[in-house]
């Protein structure tokens, strides 16, 4: 499975919301009828997922809220799909929000949170929430919920990235896989197993290098964070002497090495590792859909790489959540955040990973979910609960994490690792004032 925009992504939605929201002033008071004759509720829920194993999900755990609710709450579920270059869901988002005319409650990718709260768009639910229960949440989820000390939204899923290796590939190579974060691999380590494997028409990896977009930053911005630099400085605007300093320009020229040496192919075909045209792959929990339509091949995970030895070890992740907008009435708020709670409870978390495969948000849902605490997927497990990092939380993301993406494409087809992070910073420069 090559990664999607619609996977991962969210720069359109959160670049215009961001240019168009901020400075137009605070909370809009919605012009909704808060309560119904009866006194009952109705709540608007946007969801970017239509027929997918998710989007039937969505649907069905809307009809269980109803139900459990008769007579109190009642969610009316709009369900618009996003396309493959992020539009769809996203421009009837942006018109919604210039319309005041947002749903009451709507799903919301992670980085694009700090974009929306600053503008605005999306309101904080602190007060309804129980901060014991928020304990038991991955970090990163409510890490990448909260903008400036206030949490906006939950989530029900997570995301990681991990190296799939092919078992017989390593093998005939005599090459050992390491099965826990603190064994993983070296960034020379792997590329000197990845170089020895690498023979004829077969990759030493495939690190998913032609989807570019938003999976650059997302898959790569962790051996910056390992090598222990950051893309933008902590007024979330600065990117001179982040996004280019020699972290990144370290992370950079490792890429720009494999690609030039021919250990990485910048332009995979599609499923190369299942087609043994690759001995590993840099991906995610979404390609065990893949994994499973090839029965004979023997396959593992190891962990994200760490930039050397004695390195603070760092991972990607993060994924869409819940979140109440500027459009929901006050009267309305409490039933808001209480479909947001059913929607990333223990068991909703438990029924989205058996809808999409992914890592669940809640510790309590790890629990139930074996496949995650056994080989090899206690991989993903262990790099959430210890090296996740989230991608910065500034409302400037979208745009710096546009350049930064833009630099390792370039890259990857040539360019000087520091000119194209300094361009980058011009960039940016042009942007963000």
């Amino acid at each position: 499975m090559r990664f999607s925009k619609k996977t991962i992504a969210a720069i359109s939605m959160a670049s215009v919301l961001m240019f168009s929201m901020v400075g137009c002033g605070s909370k809009v008071e919605s012009n909704k009828t808060a309560k119904n004759a009866d006194g009952s509720v109705t709540l608007n829920l946007w969801v970017h997922e239509t027929d997918s194993p998710e989007g039937q999900l969505y649907k069905k755990e809307v009809e269980e809220f109803n139900k459990a609710n008769e007579g109190k709450i009642k969610v009316e579920l709009t369900q618009i799909a996003r396309t493959g270059d992020a539009s769809g869901y996203d421009d009837k988002v942006n018109a919604a929000v210039t319309t005041d005319s947002l749903p009451d409650v709507l799903t919301v990718d992670g980085p694009s949170v700090a974009a929306q709260a600053e503008a605005g768009v999306i309101l904080p639910i602190d007060d309804f929430v129980d901060k014991e229960d928020l304990k038991d949440f991955n970090k990163d989820i409510i890490d990448q919920g909260t903008y400036k000390g206030k949490l906006y939204g939950l989530g029900a899923m997570d995301a990681s990235v991990v190296i799939f290796y092919n078992k017989d590939m390593l093998a005939k190579a005599g090459i050992t896989a390491p099965t826990s974060v603190a064994d993983a691999w070296t960034l020379d380590e792997l590329y000197e197993n990845a170089k020895k494997m690498t023979k004829d028409d077969v990759y030493g990896i495939d690190m998913n290098l032609k989807s570019g977009g938003e999976w650059n930053t997302f898959a790569f911005l962790p051996l910056v964070q390992s090598f222990g630099g950051q893309i933008v400085a902590d007024d979330g605007k600065t990117v001179d002497g982040s996004i280019n300093s020699d972290k990144s320009v370290q992370a950079l020229s490792y890429i720009k090495k494999l690609v030039d040496d021919k250990v990485v192919n910048p332009t995979p075909i599609d499923n190369s590792f299942e087609n043994g045209k690759a001995a590993m792959l840099l991906s995610g929990p979404w390609e065990k859909g893949t994994l499973d339509k090839y029965p004979d091949l023997k396959w593992g995970i190891m962990p994200y790489p760490v930039a050397k030895k004695g390195a603070e070890a760092a991972s990607p992740c993060g994924s869409w959540g819940f979140y109440m907008t500027k459009d929901c009435s006050t009267e309305k708020q409490k039933a808001a955040v209480e479909l947001i709670k059913f929607l990333t409870s223990t068991e909703s978390c438990i029924a989205m990973n058996k809808a999409n495969g992914m890592p669940p948000a809640r510790a309590t849902a790890f629990d139930k979910i074996d496949e995650f605490k056994k080989e090899p997927f206690n991989i993903i497990t262990e790099q959430l609960q210890n090296t996740a990092k989230v991608r910065p939380l500034t409302p400037n993301y979208p745009v710096i994490s546009d350049q930064f993406s833009k630099a390792i494409t370039n890259t990857i087809h040539g360019m000087d690792p520091k000119q194209a992070l300094d361009e980058a910073v011009k960039q940016v420069g042009v942007q963000v004032k």
